[in-house]
């Protein structure tokens, strides 16, 4: 005779089984990709750091630019994706030449937000930048800095081992000129890592990316033309669909034609580091 005490427990087991799905297999991975994140703002540390080699009729000129700031973020979603406002909220920059002293320009200088929109991707359209006045013109590079520091996402599911590619073309007002842009991006998931209690996706990327910026200088014309070959890693907050942080490195070649000038177009060698970082108490709401 059966007991029916434990044909009603496998009963019970059984059909536990069948509602929760074949035991063993793993929850499929979250999408990868930008979307609204589940916290409204986010606090952005970016500092940029370039030091350059041009060879000039003159000799070798050493020069370097550096810029620091703070952005608040606010994240609303947008028929793109997602539209991010970003309050400049501290602001320092400076550039030395041989030329002439060392120039600075601070919060002051600029005015209004930063303001673009996202799909699953990455960064779709710069909308508006602060807009700068004297050297700071020259030393806010908003346009460029938004691409660096938001990755480029595959918009579907990844995990370790992972690669995928994109090619962003742009064109626009930036750093007191008009830039052009092309860059080729190869990404790989290097997996889960934990930060501040936190699990996060690590990701390795390189790109390749051809530029030209035109400007215009006291009725001269300086065209820059560069080949920039960058590596980089990339924290992503998963659950959150939040960018942890960044940190892109350099390496760059080209040429500076001046206008008018009669000289050649002088050979140009530089590099520098990108860092970006949510700030420690930001983002901190589920």
């Amino acid at each position: 005779m059966r007991n029916p005490t434990l044909v009603a427990a496998t009963a019970l087991f059984v059909a536990g089984c069948s509602s929760s799905g074949s035991p063993g297999v793993p929850a499929p991975a979250p999408v990868l990709g930008f979307r609204l994140p589940s916290v409204p703002s986010a606090t952005y540390h970016v500092g940029d750091t370039t030091t350059a080699t041009v060879d000039s009729p003159m000799g070798a000129l050493q020069m370097s630019e550096s810029s620091a700031v703070r952005l608040d973020m606010t994240f609303a979603e947008d028929p793109a994706g997602v539209r991010v406002t970003g309050e400049v909220a501290a602001f320092d920059a400076m550039a030395e030449q041989p030329m002439g002293g060392p120039v600075t320009a601070g919060l002051d200088d600029l005015e209004g937000p930063l303001v673009f929109t996202l799909d699953g991707r990455g960064v779709v359209d710069v909308i508006s930048v602060p807009a700068a006045s004297g050297i700071a013109a020259q030393l806010s590079s908003f346009n460029v800095m938004v691409r660096q520091m938001f990755p480029r996402l595959p918009n579907r599911s990844a995990v370790a081992g992972d690669s995928w590619a994109d090619t962003v073309a742009w064109s626009g007002q930036d750093g007191g000129g008009d830039v052009t842009s092309t860059a080729i991006y190869q990404y790989m998931a290097i997996g889960d890592t934990m930060v501040d209690g936190r699990s996060l996706l690590a990701m390795s990327f390189t790109a390749e990316n051809e530029f030209e910026t035109k400007a215009v200088q006291q009725g001269t014309e300086t065209t820059v033309s560069i080949s920039s070959n960058e590596t980089g890693t990339v924290l992503w907050d998963l659950e959150r669909a939040l960018l942890y942080a960044a940190d892109l490195d350099r390496t760059m070649s080209g040429t500076v034609e001046v206008g008018g000038m009669g000289i050649p177009p002088m050979t140009m060698q530089a590099s520098g580091p990108v860092r970006v970082r949510l700030a420690a108490d930001s983002g901190s709401s589920p």
